[in-house]
């Protein structure tokens, strides 16, 4: 039987920037009022186009109206002359003509539906002049001589009731067999036509996602910004055309959460820079790394006379440089609890061989076959007692941290960083220790102070402080400002994540035969991290920054208040981490967490739990049943199999249960 084929039109094969269509207008209220031609609020003009599109519907056929009777309603209102009427018309016929877009995967169903007949029937409910649609579906690319609109507002029908697509079949004499019909409404376009025997077929690529409808909440507290960036998400997510479904969960975490949060961030970051005429914004590896990107893509039209630099480091490459005491903030460093701590491990931090170390450890009563052993708490804790007093090892690593200084400040000079001039630098957070062991070698080596951009910021620990001027995006309990009180550490490994690093972590420099510095990296590539699907994450990311300044109109320009746009970046954080699907938290299994500074070993975010574990949880035998301390804990569990999934509540219950029993029998006791 020969089939001809129809498709909605909006968000099936056109879509908008925004997220919202009545966001339009209010960004027709934003314009009318610059051109003065109406005196009061955009938010009033919108509601106002809305209220008079309900009153018009009141008085035709089916409720469907076309944009002439909407602003001859428009025009009762507010009884100004005719020719302001017409302006305000256009008005939005221009701004609706700026902000459409093509659905990429659409050309592809358009041109399938032509290999069974040369001629598709466009059919929607919509209020928008029969040449306006028909020009857009030519500009983009969908239209073809012989084609047919049908508009609920030109017959006074609709696909909601079903007599838009009655009127098609009659046309065309067709049986509904004969018609298969597209679109992206469940109600409009999938089951209504197919209560009246036609074929449908639904198509939800455009429809806003969970985390989109986030943004899109945030509207009007944020002028319209995170409206917009909801349809650059959306678009982003339309453009990268992938297949597998763990690739999907990537692209569309990478486009909906994380670009939103980290462009947000950048954005501040270069407005800070340029209030404070820094001559150099310096990007700490690994976390930079893709902020460096994003900020190479904003800068342009931000802060075009900024220098962008990337600057090899981290704790185990500038700790030991830094180092001219030994105390308390050295030791904490040294122990700092790791779910694997070796002594293997212990001096890998401390940049000790083993030929050197073995004189100071045996006679501790630590044998060398013992080095590879994870140490208990206690006996880390007693392995630092032993140490702290311990002044053969003391020195040895004052005298290594010497050597490493001057290595370290001929690094810096060969990067600029000590001549003097305004710089700061980027870290995402979250104690500042970096910053603080390159203030130690700035005051060493005579140099200006940074100042410091993180995206939070908590206090450092061993009773360190920080030199420079030290600023946070999202809080800054420093200075008791920001979002938050308190650090939450599951922020802390999403955005850990979010910024992953294409490269091996910073160990050491090396000086070259021409007095060049190398940074010495663990590894050349981060292989874990692009083995699950990096490069696609971070592709999918810079693509929606792009699309953020190539295609951002001129009503939304990047002078915004990006402070503005954190309560909408904390509600996309706790949708994503409490209530990840499935799909997502597969996507995440095999997600590299480095946990080691030194990377000797590496976790995934998103482990299933054990039952093992989790049985001994019950009886009190384990702390926890979570595989790692940085895991991803409501990924983890939907990716348990279902008799974990069944045993957790119990076993929280048993364990609760046990520790009121022993409270019970310890007042016992202590009453006796």
């Amino acid at each position: 039987m020969p089939q001809i084929f129809s498709f909605d039109i909006f968000d099936t094969l056109l879509t908008r920037l925004v997220i919202e269509p009545t966001e339009i207008f209010k960004i027709c209220g934003d314009r009318a009022l610059q051109f003065e031609w109406i005196d009061f609020s955009a938010e009033t003009f919108k509601k106002m186009r809305i209220d008079a599109e309900n009153r018009s519907r009141l008085f035709y056929e089916g409720g469907e109206v076309n944009l002439d009777e909407i602003y001859r309603e428009i025009g009762n209102t507010l009884e100004i002359d005719p020719e302001t009427i017409d302006k305000l018309k256009e008005l939005e016929k221009t701004v609706e003509s700026e902000y459409l877009i093509p659905v990429p995967k659409a050309y592809q169903l358009i041109e399938q539906a032509r290999r069974s007949h040369p001629h598709i029937l466009f059919l929607s409910d919509m209020y928008l002049p029969a040449d306006f649609l028909e020009d857009s579906l030519k500009q983009h690319g969908f239209w073809q001589e012989g084609d047919r609109l049908y508009l609920s507002s030109q017959h006074r029908k609709s696909k909601g009731q079903g007599d838009l697509f009655l009127k098609a079949i009659e046309d065309f004499s067709l049986s509904p067999q004969e018609l298969v019909h597209t679109g992206n409404s469940w109600h409009s376009d999938f089951i209504k036509p197919k209560s009246l025997g036609l074929r449908s077929i639904y198509f939800d690529d455009a429809n806003p996602n969970r985390y989109e409808l986030v943004l899109q909440k945030y509207a009007n507290a944020t002028n319209g910004i995170t409206c917009l960036w909801a349809g650059m998400s959306r678009y982003t997510r339309l453009t990268r055309d992938i297949k597998s479904p763990k690739e999907i969960a990537i692209r569309d975490i990478a486009a909906s959460v994380a670009a939103p949060i980290l462009t947000a961030y950048t954005i501040w970051i270069l407005q800070q820079a340029r209030a404070r005429q820094l001559a150099r914004i310096y990007f700490l590896a690994r976390d930079g790394e893709i902020l460096l990107q994003i900020a190479r893509e904003l800068a342009p039209k931000i802060y075009p006379e900024v220098e962008l630099r990337y600057l090899y480091v981290s704790r185990q490459a500038l700790r030991m440089p830094g180092l001219t005491k030994i105390n308390k903030a050295f030791w904490e460093w040294m122990f700092d609890d790791t779910d694997i701590f070796t002594i293997d491990s212990l001096l890998a931090r401390m940049c000790l061989d083993r030929q050197d170390a073995q004189p100071i450890f045996e006679p501790l009563g630590y044998p060398i076959d013992r080095w590879q052993q994870n140490l208990s708490a206690k006996e880390r804790i007693s392995l630092r007692s032993k140490l702290e007093i311990n002044t053969s090892l003391q020195e040895l690593v004052l005298q290594v941290a010497k050597q490493k200084r001057e290595v370290l400040k001929a690094y810096l000079q060969q990067e600029k960083m000590l001549d003097g001039k305004a710089f700061g630098l980027v870290d995402i957070g979250w104690r500042g220790s970096l910053q603080v062991s390159l203030e130690n070698a700035f005051e060493l080596f005579g140099t200006r102070m940074p100042v410091g951009f993180y995206f939070a910021l908590d206090k450092p620990t061993g009773g360190l402080k920080l030199r420079g001027e030290a600023i946070a995006f999202f809080f800054n309990l420093n200075d008791s400002t920001g979002l938050r009180n308190d650090i939450d550490y599951r922020y802390v490994s999403a955005m850990e994540v979010f910024c992953a690093g294409c490269e091996g972590t910073t160990l050491d420099y090396a000086l070259q035969a021409d007095n060049a510095v190398m940074p010495i990296l663990k590894h050349k590539i981060n292989q874990p991290a692009l083995s699950w699907g990096l490069a696609e994450f971070q592709t999918t990311v810079i693509t929606f920054v792009r699309l953020v300044v190539e295609r951002s109109p001129a009503d939304f320009p990047l002078s915004i208040a990006p402070k503005l746009l954190r309560e909408a970046i904390d509600e996309l954080f706790i949708t994503f981490n409490n209530s990840p699907t499935i799909q997502e938290a597969e996507a995440f299994t095999d997600c590299p967490f480095f946990d080691d500074p030194n990377e000797l070993y590496h976790f995934y975010w998103a482990m299933p739990f054990k039952l093992t574990d989790v049985l001994k949880y019950a009886i009190a035998l384990g702390d926890g049943f979570t595989v790692h301390r940085n895991a991803w804990y409501e990924a983890s569990l939907q990716v348990s199999s279902p008799i974990v999934k069944a045993l957790i509540p119990i076993a929280i219950a048993q364990r609760k249960f046990l520790k009121r029993i022993k409270k019970l029998v310890k007042d016992t006791i202590d009453r006796n």
